[in-house]
């Protein structure tokens, strides 16, 4: 029992993860196509790669982690039973 519930732990935690990396890396290619001119506003003002790539970077994290963060009440209670159950068990 506790190896099954280990698994469909690392399932849904994957699983939201790749929903995260979806959101993130849509985030990003929509926010380089719309504010292409800002990209090269900021390399032209002497920004080097990572400093123009900052702020598509944390724009692109936030909205993929976000509404992870926001579901954290379910997170904890999901958490909760099962190291309840793996106790009990």
């Amino acid at each position: 029992m506790k190896t099954v519930y280990l698994i469909l732990l690392i399932a849904l935690v994957g699983w939201k993860g790749y929903h995260a990396w979806l959101r993130g890396r849509k985030s990003w290619t929509q926010d380089m196509q719309q504010y292409q001119s800002l990209w090269e506003y900021l390399l032209g003002n002497g920004a080097t790669l990572q400093e123009a790539r900052k702020p598509f970077i944390k724009r692109a994290l936030s909205r993929a982690f976000v509404p992870m963060m926001k579901q954290w009440r379910l997170w904890a209670v999901v958490a909760v039973i099962g190291i309840l159950i793996w106790i009990i068990l």
